[in-house]
């Protein structure tokens, strides 16, 4: 193994590259599950969602909108807009990361931003459709298609995360979500035998 940080070996090999970086990346996210199980016994749901509140805030400085905010949060979209119908501090404190972005041109753009790179191998970590990260990181679907084809490294990256996620599926939920087209079921009790069909 080299000496050389990780980014370095991009140029050799970019998808052992990035295995490596999305393996740490996981890893990352492991020891900080890890660390919370551990608290979990004093941590409260109070103490819970602070922490998860102020995931939401540094992900809306990184310029992200709604979507990116819950996801790197680790919330849905609607319980993110429940906090911020409740709890006017919290909505002022989104409101105030998100105006801090802007007028610093932060642009919560994945080929530019690591930290908004993170959020979307995040979310394809957790079994995000990789058709709806771009959606989460504010880009456009055709763009983010042509991002991952025309940047080797992202390419790699997101593939990486892809096969990582599904190697960590459950075998049951991996069959599913291979499952392809329409399945045909009947809705309607077979005839009994001998009787007459309905005319």
């Amino acid at each position: 193994m080299s000496d050389r940080p990780v980014g370095d070996m991009a140029g050799e090999r970019p998808d052992a590259w990035a295995e490596a970086v999305v393996a740490g990346l996981d890893g990352a996210r492991a020891a900080e599950r890890a660390l919370t199980e551990a608290l979990r016994p004093a941590m409260s749901l109070k103490e819970e969602t602070a922490q998860r509140r102020a995931e939401a805030v540094r992900a809306a400085a990184m310029g992200l909108g709604a979507e990116g905010c819950a996801s790197a949060a680790g919330i849905s979209e609607r319980l993110l807009a429940s906090w911020r119908a409740e709890d006017p501090v919290f909505d002022a404190a989104l409101s105030a990361a998100r105006s801090l972005a802007h007028v610093h041109g932060v642009v919560p753009d994945v080929a530019t931003n690591p930290a908004v790179l993170r959020v979307a191998l995040d979310a394809i970590l957790d079994g995000v459709p990789f058709v709806a990260v771009g959606a989460l990181v504010g880009a456009k679907r055709d763009a983010f298609y042509r991002l991952r084809r025309g940047n080797l490294r992202l390419g790699a990256l997101f593939g990486a995360a892809q096969s990582a996620r599904r190697r960590t599926m459950a075998p049951g939920r991996k069959k599913k979500a291979e499952l392809k087209g329409y399945r045909l079921v009947r809705i309607d009790a077979p005839p009994a035998p001998g009787a007459d069909p309905v005319r």
